[in-house]
């Protein structure tokens, strides 16, 4: 107890402390292929500075990121690579999706191009936009955090299913 009486202590919940934690950590992985992928370097960039929110350890490998930035168009040969890419991440793991290639094949209604990453990998935010700007960004970002917060992500909640019984841990 302190001179003024009160106490010295904080009481709460592990799982939330440690969520808390995680959503003011976000250590994302890039994946830009288009004009997307120069709005999400505005972004990272100082005009912007994401960084101030929590995600300013850029890493360009999956071993070392939590977050998967999914910027622009992705092609049916590349999304094989994008699920190692996401499978190689440590759980938790969470996906945004930028800009309307990503999340739904954009203009590019062909064989050629994913409709969507949401076929291969699960999404926890989407960025509309054609690019989309980087306030966007920041925004899916703080609607991330909450979602982290909250324990209310894909990741989140399969392993809190595991941790159940429910499924097998993956």
């Amino acid at each position: 107890m302190s001179k003024d009486g009160s106490l010295g202590y904080l009481t709460t919940r592990l799982q939330d402390a440690i969520n808390w934690g995680r959503k003011n950590s976000l250590w994302p992985l890039p994946f830009g292929t288009s004009c997307c992928g120069i709005e999400m370097m505005a972004t990272l960039a100082s005009d912007y500075d994401m960084a101030r929110f929590g995600a300013e350890a850029i890493r360009f490998s999956p071993r070392q990121a939590d977050l998967l930035i999914v910027a622009g168009i992705i092609n049916t040969k590349m999304a094989p690579i994008l699920k190692t890419v996401y499978d190689q991440m440590s759980d938790p793991k969470f996906v945004i999706s930028m800009g309307a290639c990503a999340s739904s094949g954009g203009i590019f209604n062909v064989y050629s191009v994913l409709q969507g990453i949401d076929t291969t990998i699960p999404v926890d935010v989407y960025v509309p936009g054609c690019p989309p700007a980087p306030e966007g960004l920041l925004n899916a970002l703080l609607r991330l955090q909450d979602k982290v917060a909250r324990g209310d992500t894909h990741s989140q909640r399969r392993m809190a299913e595991a941790a159940k019984g429910n499924i097998a841990r993956l």
